[in-house]
């Protein structure tokens, strides 16, 4: 949130009730402005887990319900239901949340859509702590693959143009996902080591690489979270023929010859050739 109003103020002020106040009051605005917005009663915490401090903001929107009342008749008591519109939720959960890392000011929330100017819209992020979305970790991926392919294939048009880089065979998208792939340490991917491996492999892609990325909202000291299994996926390759049969490749065996050969047609077409079969 780094052109947030509520950074500004949190950064500026040390007081922990005041800017709770300030918290609840914007919240309490937005109520006024757009009656979909549930009530509900606020609780805004100070705490650190692990040694990093955080805020936390819980929304606990009321429902409605009913209570007992018991009333005394005489030498017995007599107990009837009583509707209520502001019990609060019974789960352990927050319907909306907030949560602060005062650290590196990252927010990670649980909010919902409500209609707002004959829409449907969120409140918490955009209009009380003026967040900007970041990228799910998968489009993250996504954006640093496409961008490192994209620049490669840019900057080395001919396969001649890599000399002792890694080949053309098996297509630049394969070699260069390979690569990104090969980053991951602990399931997490840091740009700066692809940028630096970019540099290393495909030198003239480099700068072409950090313009596109600056696009895609990825930053270069972004880490991106990869699972287990996504990168089980990225370690193969699947070709497809138009009768529809598919066949699966380790990703680095698409660089070697001594494994499968690529045969490009006058026509613009690719054959596979796999060597040493074992029938």
């Amino acid at each position: 949130m780094p052109d947030s109003a509520f950074l500004q103020q949190m950064q500026g002020n040390d007081d922990f009730i005041d800017l709770s106040r300030r918290i609840a009051g914007v919240m309490f605005e937005q109520l006024l402005q757009y009656p979909a917005i549930p009530s509900g009663d606020v609780a805004v915490v100070d705490f650190s887990e692990q040694g990093v401090p955080y805020y936390g903001v819980l929304k606990l929107n009321y429902r409605p319900g009913y209570t007992h009342v018991t009333t005394v008749l005489g030498n017995g008591q007599c107990s009837t239901m009583a509707p209520q519109r502001t019990i609060l939720p019974g789960g352990a959960k927050a319907d909306e949340a907030v949560l602060i890392d005062r650290a590196d000011l990252t927010v990670r929330m649980i909010e919902k859509r409500y209609t707002m100017d004959d829409k449907k819209d969120v409140y918490l992020s955009t209009r009380v702590f003026g967040c900007t979305q970041a990228l799910p970790e998968k489009e993250k991926l996504k954006a640093v693959c496409e961008t490192a392919v994209a620049a490669v294939q840019a900057a080395y048009p001919e396969a001649d143009g890599l000399e002792d880089v890694p080949p053309f065979d098996g297509g630049t998208e394969t070699a260069v996902e390979l690569m990104v792939r090969n980053q991951a340490v602990d399931n997490t991917i840091a740009v700066q080591d692809v940028r630096a491996r970019i540099e290393e492999q495909y030198p003239l892609a480099a700068p072409a690489f950090d313009e596109a990325l600056a696009e895609t909202g990825v930053t270069p000291t972004d880490r991106v979270t990869v699972s287990p299994a996504r990168i089980k996926r990225m370690e193969s390759r699947s070709f497809k023929t138009e009768s529809g049969i598919e066949i699966k490749i380790p990703a680095e065996l698409c660089n070697s010859d001594e494994a499968v050969e690529f045969i490009h047609s006058a026509g613009g077409g690719l054959s596979l050739l796999i060597k040493d079969v074992l029938v």
